[in-house]
């Protein structure tokens, strides 16, 4: 009988016990470690627990409900009791199963036992940290679990009768024997690790995001009077006129009316709006159709795309409409825009539609590939206006070939949130209008974190998809538990009947008279406590910069009782929900500092000498800031490739040897690295994962390059690369990531910085202040100044 705990980091098989008499390694013994869980061809990574008994015919594994988080310390346990198996996460029993029987070694086989720590002899290797190892003779209750997490950091001092073995990887040279015929020993590598008791994680349900979606974050937030306290927010209107100030795009009394409705809206809820009005004086942007939904290069590609079917566009380049035979070559290039041959088929009459000179381009030019075209998409627009989004959220203004499309909004947890590209983009004509004026509420409501109140019936992918809400929770759907399922209608009252696709049942007290519904201004008027709930989380967590507030985020969850003696209580709280631990200052670096004064940066600007696709596709502002890629190992518009390159009807460029194409990748503060991650989303099938990165290069402050060398990537799991900071003599203020591979697609990268970073010393630490009743006998209140979230009170 054996019990397993181990605190484990990330990655790929860790420990097992196994019949080293065997050919296969899996025969007998069991193993621990993380692998893919199939479901419909979609990798999920999980903790499993594989176990097989000498009787057993066949392998039993039991895995986890949830996807392991990397990147984070994780304690886990496994116990078999010659009947049943459990696995604990954070002590936290997750499966079990009682398929194996009897003793996991017969008597003759015992002597065939070898215990391997980091892998196996199938080259299956774990790629993280593992800071302490225990096996026990006898099952370990929770309890027991529970009180092993306390001391894991710590040797026990007597070995105790039921403790088999025990190991904290200081002797590792003397004590374990290497593997894989490699001459070298392991390498022993210590990590910074907390003393803290709590899991700290607080880990989003399967269908969430953030921790603003975590079931107990927001019933703090519904149960904490002052975390819904007060919030004024600013915003900003951006309002186009011609050069001469004149034609706005929308009138003052629109903006006037709308701004009061907007009020009127979330006051009751403690969210009151701030305007600031922009008004751009710039005639080529105001003569121009901007597409709210059309890419570019969906025009003229010889297939009717009805969001770009519009006048302005040539009805999609004249993909939409009948274009019937002409002789071409007695008009092209005649000196008038014949409009007959206005379109993708005769090439846009030769350019004659698109010269300034001969037509009045606003209205004829409909080529994609010209400077003067009729129109512009979202993002030409954005980028041309490069507003700051991390001050205000923006409200742009386009137009859309649907008629039913009145607004989009850019979610919290997207990279663009607090970008130019972020904000919100409305049509002008629901906009300050009466009977329309909810469209810009229910837009804010997507910027504050909310998802439609059909979320789980009617934007999923399948009736098997997961996040399928029958009935009200916090973990499918909306994820908020008061809004009642629904599917998609504009009425206000229940659906009719039969109107689930799935077929579940008839849907009553749906929430049509909430702000997040389909419905019309004449019935929505409300938001539920846990959209309330939700919208504070997200103003805390991401939007504090569009608040003039300068207090840090609240804590999360309240301070839990950790610890009890005789004489003593041990609290310990969780960090601030945006997990910043020092006081936020205008223009430092403070924000991205941790624990330890180590500096944790995505690379805030990317760039790549291969030109990129017009739509902005896999371009290298893809592999800017955080990962975003929801379904690894499957390529993603949301990321970086040299396939971005290709220009339709022509041969896709292949990356030249040796070096092949590359990312730059800069990060806003140079740093001496510990370490460095990188997100490689996608290999193309035909390379292999060793030989898909040829090198990564480190840029350095002073001019400096220096070679990494080929590295291993796996599209499911992020690369960290350990670096030697005794050979640092400078700072690294970006990389070079170099590939072969046409389709391989990267996501993000971030840089580590050692411990007391210097761009961290002058941060000031968050204060904390412990009050009780009766009151402490030096004053009513006790006031921490450290980085310490643990009180001991005697």
């Amino acid at each position: 009988m054996e019990c397993l705990q181990a605190q484990l980091l990330t990655f790929q098989v860790s420990n097992g016990l196994y019949d080293k008499c065997s050919y296969t390694t899996l025969d007998r013994g069991w193993v621990l470690g993380i692998n893919n869980v199939s479901d419909q061809g979609n990798r999920d990574p999980r903790y499993f627990f594989s176990l097989k008994t000498d009787r057993a015919r066949r392998v039993t594994t039991i895995t986890d409900h949830h996807s392991y988080l990397p990147n984070q310390w994780v304690h886990l346990a496994i116990t078999y009791d010659g009947r049943l198996m459990k696995m604990y996460v954070n002590g936290a029993q997750v499966a079990s199963s009682r398929e194996q029987v009897g003793s996991i070694f017969s008597p003759l086989t015992l002597k065939c036992k070898i215990l391997m720590l980091g892998g196996n002899t199938l080259n299956q290797n774990y790629r993280g940290y593992i800071e302490h190892f225990s096996l026990w003779r006898t099952v370990r209750s929770q309890k027991e679990i529970l009180l092993d997490m306390t001391l894991v950091a710590h040797e026990v001092d007597v070995p105790l009768p039921q403790l088999v073995f025990q190991e904290t990887l200081v002797n590792v040279k003397s004590r374990w024997s290497p593997m894989k015929d490699s001459p070298r020993l392991p390498l022993t590598e210590f990590t910074f690790h907390s003393g803290y008791l709590l899991d700290t994680s607080l880990a989003p349900p399967l269908c969430g995001q953030t921790v603003c979606d975590n079931m107990e974050v927001i019933a703090s937030y519904n149960q904490i009077p002052t975390f819904r306290h007060r919030k004024v927010v600013r915003y900003r209107v951006v309002n186009i006129y011609d050069d001469r100030h004149r034609n706005p795009t929308i009138s003052q009394k629109q903006i006037e009316f709308q701004h009061r409705q907007l009020n009127d809206a979330f006051s009751p809820y403690n969210i009151s709006w701030e305007i600031e009005v922009l008004e751009i004086n710039d005639s080529f942007l105001r003569d121009r159709l901007i597409l709210a939904n059309c890419e570019i290069s969906k025009i003229g590609d010889e297939s009717c795309d009805l969001e770009c079917n519009h006048t302005l566009t040539g009805f999609d380049g004249g993909d939409c409409r009948h274009v019937r035979q002409l002789s071409f070559h007695k008009k092209k290039q005649n000196g008038v825009c014949d409009m007959d041959c206005n379109s993708e088929k005769y090439n846009f009459d030769g350019g004659d539609c698109c010269n300034p000179d001969i037509t009045d381009v606003t209205k004829t030019c409909f080529d994609p590939d010209s400077p003067n075209r009729a129109y512009l998409d979202v993002k030409e627009l954005k980028n041309r206006l490069n507003l700051n989004g991390s001050t205000h959220l923006n409200i742009f203004f386009a137009n859309s070939s649907e008629e039913e499309l009145a607004g989009m909004a850019t979610f919290p947890w997207d990279k663009e949130a607090l970008v130019h590209l972020g904000g919100i983009v409305l049509n002008p004509a629901f906009y300050g209008v009466a009977g329309h004026t909810h469209t810009m509420i229910h837009e804010v409501g997507h910027s504050l974190g909310l998802y439609h109140v059909f979320k789980g019936v009617s934007e999923i992918f399948s009736c098997s998809d997961p996040c399928m809400e029958t009935e009200p929770s916090f973990e499918t759907g909306d994820l908020c538990h008061d809004t009642n399922p629904t599917p998609t209608h504009k009425t206000c009252a229940d659906p009719p009947a039969n109107s689930n696709m799935c077929g579940f049942r008839n849907f009553q007290n749906t929430p049509f008279n909430n702000f997040m519904s389909y419905a019309d201004d004449d019935c929505t008027n409300s938001f539920t406590p846990n959209q309330v709930a939700r919208m504070h989380c997200y103003l805390d967590l991401v939007y504090q910069s569009w608040q003039h507030i300068k207090k840090p985020a609240p804590i999360a969850i309240t301070p839990q009782i950790v610890d009890r003696t005789e004489a003593s209580i041990t609290l310990e709280w969780f960090p601030p929900i945006d997990q910043h631990f020092f006081e936020r200052e205008v223009g430092s670096s403070c924000e991205l500092c941790g624990e330890e004064r180590i500096l944790v940066q995505y690379a805030s600007s990317a760039s790549s000498p291969m030109p990129c696709d017009p739509s902005g596709h896999w371009s290298p502002r893809g592999a800017e800031g955080h990962p975003d890629v929801e379904q690894p190992c499957k390529p993603d518009v949301r990321t970086w490739t040299p396939n971005s390159a290709v220009i339709k009807q022509t041969v896709p460029p292949a990356c030249p040897e040796p070096q092949g194409c590359y990312l730059q990748l800069q990060f806003q503060y140079p740093v001496i690295p510990e370490s460095l991650t990188i997100w490689v989303t996608y290999v193309s099938p035909e390379w292999d994962s060793k030989e898909a990165i040829n090198d990564v290069k480190l840029l350095m402050a002073g001019g400096e390059n220096i070679s990494l060398g080929p590295q291993n990537f796996f599209c499911d799991v992020p690369m960290t690369i350990r670096l030697d900071t005794e050979k640092m003599k400078d700072e690294v203020q970006g990389i070079q990531i170099y590939t072969l591979d046409e389709q391989l697609e990267i996501d993000a990268a971030m840089i580590t910085s050692v411990p007391q970073s210097s761009q961290c010393q002058k941060c000031r630490p968050i204060h904390y202040k412990v009050s009780r009743e009766p009151p402490f006998q030096k004053g009513p209140s006790f006031l921490i100044s450290d980085l310490s979230r643990t009180f001991v009170d005697t």
